[in-house]
Order: structure tokens, then sequence, then C-alpha cells
């Protein structure tokens, strides 16, 4: 008699986790199938135009294989962007972070005007970067901007930034540092309400009084996670960079200022070339990966020390 009731609890159990899986079930589906349609299907399809010389307009298109990225690997404006869009990063990425964190503990360190400065330095983030780009570009002007005639008022030469090749990237990377700042800003000012204020007294105890020194060896520190996270974000977003280049140099002066994303979207609608322009997107795609994997990575390796 026992055994029969332990049986049918045992199959009421099961019929009661079965109604609990179906309705999770239910209740994912639509997120799961708003992932496919608008993440997962939309790779697919790029995945499968680039092994195809499918032009935009045409009817007709023929499998050709490696043959796009045979092409891409060989073409210098692809490794011009590469390399324009890695010097990008370099100068952008260490800059905008340190400068970020520097201005984040001064920020915490303050009462009464703080929220004034999180205001302002989170301004650039909520403005609208193409109208900005204009604004910037007359302030890197070289004949009317007024960097240029403050340099002209200390002796020094103009500097036409959009319009030297040498310089055009640099006057890129200026923009982006002023966006990335109040971005880093927000995310570090988050991450020092993390950090008990006993530690910073305990610093202080051990002599610990010069601000540098405390920012070196303890706030910084402690502030590993938020780094990583800062730093593999400034990265995506600085190999996503397109709009100032597409308002300001449109790729030039001579290819100096050509990025990655821009050169997808000069091969894929200026030049109609959807297969080709896919392949691009697949090389862009496995770097943003790349970048994902590297913060996670990162983050767990921080999380077992």
């Amino acid at each position: 008699m026992s055994s029969a009731s332990n049986a049918a609890s045992l199959s009421s159990r099961e019929v009661i986790r079965r109604r609990h899986e179906a309705l999770a079930y239910r209740f994912c589906g639509p997120a799961v199938l708003l992932l496919g349609l608008t993440v997962i299907a939309p790779v697919l399809f790029v995945l499968a135009a680039s092994l195809t010389d499918y032009r935009l307009g045409r009817t007709t298109f023929q499998w050709i294989g490696l043959g796009n990225y045979v092409t891409m690997f060989s073409s210098p404006y692809v490794w011009q962007a590469l390399r324009n869009s890695a010097v990008y990063t370099a100068i952008v990425v260490p800059l905008s972070v340190f400068l970020a964190l520097f201005v984040a503990v001064l920020i915490h360190g303050r009462t009464k005007s703080r929220r004034f400065y999180e205001i302002v330095y989170f301004l650039p983030v909520a403005s609208t970067l193409t109208a900005m780009s204009i604004v910037w570009s007359y302030v890197l002007n070289g004949r009317i901007g007024p960097l240029a005639d403050l340099m002209a008022s200390m002796g020094l030469p103009r500097l036409d930034f959009f319009s030297d090749d040498s310089l055009a990237l640099t006057g890129l990377a200026i923009i982006g540092i002023w966006r990335l700042v109040g971005y880093n800003v927000v995310l570090f000012l988050a991450g020092l309400t993390t950090i008990p204020a006993e530690v910073q007294d305990a610093a202080s105890l051990d002599g610990m009084d010069n601000f540098f020194d405390r920012l070196r060896y303890v706030t910084w520190p402690l502030l590993a996670p938020t780094t990583v996270l800062v730093i593999v974000l400034n990265c995506i977003q600085a190999f996503q960079v397109f709009d100032t280049v597409a308002v300001l140099t449109n790729g030039g002066p001579r290819g100096a200022t050509n990025m990655l994303l821009y050169e997808i979207n000069t091969q894929s609608f200026g030049s109609l070339k959807i297969g080709y322009g896919s392949a691009l997107t697949v090389l862009y795609l496995i770097l943003i990966g790349g970048f994902s994997i590297l913060q996670v990575a990162l983050s767990d390796r921080k999380g077992e020390s």
C-alpha cells in the first residue's frame, strides 16, 4: 500500500514539475522569439550574404565562398581602416579612462556641488554627437577656430586638424575623449559608492594623506572590476565610431580617418556591395565579440582573486 502511495506521490510531483517547465517555456517563448528575429536571424543573414557576390538592387547572386574574405584581407583600405581604428582606440581609451577616474574621485569627495558636477560631466553623453561634431569642427578649424587663434596669439602655428592627414585622427580622438569621459565618470562614481568609508579612514590613519598615493594604492585597486568594465566598454565604443567620421571627414584626408565601421557603410551602401560589406561586418562582429569575451574572462579572474 505504501509503495503504491509513494509511486502516486512521485507521479504527481513529476506532473507538477512538467507543468512548471511548460509554463516557464511559455513565458520565455516571446523573449526567445524576439531574440531570434532581432539578433540571431540578422547575424545568420550577414554570414550567408558574406559568401555571395550580392549587390544591392540586383535580383540574382552567386555563391563565391570565401572570395569576399580573400578580397577583404588583401585590400589596403581595410588594413588602413583597421589600423586607424586601432590607433584611435589606443589614444581614446587610456586617456578617457584615467581622466574619468581622476575626475570621479574629485567629484566623489565633494558634498554640496557634487550633483552639479555630475550633470556637467554627463552632458556630453546626453548631447547629440552629430550636432556636437559641427561645434567641434568650428573649435578645431585652423582658420577661424578659437583654438587656432589661441595658438597664433602664443606664437605657435595654426593647426587645422581635419585638413591635415597627420592630425585628423587626433582631432577625432579629442572628440571621442570628450564624449567618453562623462560616460566613464558616471560608471566610476557608481563604483566608488561600493568602497567603504572605513577603508579611506584606515589609509589616512596609516599616514597615506597624499591624494595620488591614496588613489594609486587604495582607490584604484578596489575599483579593478569597474575599471575592467569601463576599458572594455570604451574599446567597443571606440571601434563603433562612425558619426564624427561621417560628419567631419568622410574618411579623409587621404583615408587618414577611415574607420572599420565607416568602411562597412561605404562598401555596403556607397558601392552597394552587400556581400563584401557583410564580410566586413563579420570581421567587425568578431572583434566586438572578442572584447566581450575579454571582459568576461577578466571579470572572472578578478572575482576569483
